[in-house]
């Protein structure tokens, strides 16, 4: 199993602002310098002022920290990220396909992936707020159709010099698409979401299948689940990446509604049995945030998970 480290939060929470730069590169040194494979940034734009009113089940007392989804543009950031470090490679957990264009989208992954050297993974999903999509003027109720098509046209636009795409929301012909990506035919395409409708679409259109939160119970479940999509599908389930978004709560027991204690937190030695558990349960790569508002605390139990974790 492969590690890799979301810096959103650490970014959003543990950086003085005007220093996310300055993070960023600390938190890429340590993440090569400890055997990590990936690093991930995530994709929001605006959010409501009324936030924790709208949404009191998942920001406010007792929930995530709002402060969380100020996060900076990820592409922009990321390039920052490859310009500062070798071997990592660079996630998108995620963008959200519907609140961009394609065509650029598509120039600007290509770009980065010649720039790193074919280090890009392409985390997509369809987004889930509604407030955001107003915000940037665009169709919630479309998102679906929107992202299928959009990751149709990526991979058209990596493929050959003036293929021919139509779709109900995008087309093209006849054009040159330059720079073509390092990594062919084009970057690995990872899927998000928890519902059986984002494992068809991995399983339809992308390499990858990444949720966030699951037990391993539930993910054993959902793994059997994702194989029996694959095989309706006519796909090889094995050619399926699975990858798993957490939170890393190192020190602190965090209890569920249900009471049971949530995935990687507590003591390291229930955390490492976590690891191992998803490991034995077919878990292709994990990916953990920490979401604490103090970066020596961040980058300490980034490096301490290492040391116990990564052979």
């Amino acid at each position: 199993m492969e590690f890799g480290v979301s810096a959103t939060f650490a970014v959003a929470m543990g950086a003085d602002p005007g220093r996310e730069g300055e993070y960023l590169q600390e938190i890429g040194d340590v993440l090569e310098e400890s055997g990590y494979s990936s690093i991930w940034l995530a994709d929001r734009t605006v959010y409501p002022v009324d936030l924790v009113d709208r949404y009191p089940d998942r920001w406010g007392p007792g929930q995530a920290d709002p402060q969380g989804q100020n996060v900076i543009e990820p592409l922009t950031s990321m390039s920052f990220v490859a310009g500062s470090t070798k071997t990592l490679k660079l996630g998108f957990s995620i963008l959200i396909l519907p609140l961009r264009h394609p065509v650029l989208n598509a120039k600007m992954i290509s770009t980065l992936d010649v720039l790193s050297g074919g280090r890009v993974i392409f985390g997509a999903g369809i987004g889930w707020m509604p407030e955001e999509f107003e915000g940037m003027e665009a169709e919630f109720h479309t998102r679906g159709r929107v992202t299928d098509e959009h990751i149709e046209m990526f991979k058209t636009l990596c493929g050959e010099d003036g293929a021919k795409y139509r779709g109900s929301h995008f087309q093209i012909s006849g054009k040159t698409f330059f720079p073509k990506p390092v990594q062919k035919p084009y970057p690995p395409v990872w899927i998000a979401g928890n519902s059986k409708a984002a494992m068809r679409r991995s399983v339809r259109l992308g390499d990858g299948w990444f949720p966030i939160s699951m037990r391993v119970e539930e993910f054993q479940e959902a793994r059997q689940t994702l194989r029996e999509v694959c095989e309706e599908g006519g796909r090889d389930p094995d050619s399926v990446t699975t990858a798993m978004s957490l939170s890393l709560r190192m020190g602190r027991s965090v209890s569920s509604p249900d009471g049971n204690r949530q995935p990687l937190s507590g003591a390291m030695f229930q955390i490492s049995d976590d690891v191992r558990r998803y490991e034995e349960a077919g878990l292709d790569h994990l990916v953990f945030s920490v979401a604490v508002p103090n970066r020596e605390i961040a980058l300490d139990s980034i490096k301490r998970f290492a040391e116990a974790n990564i052979r």
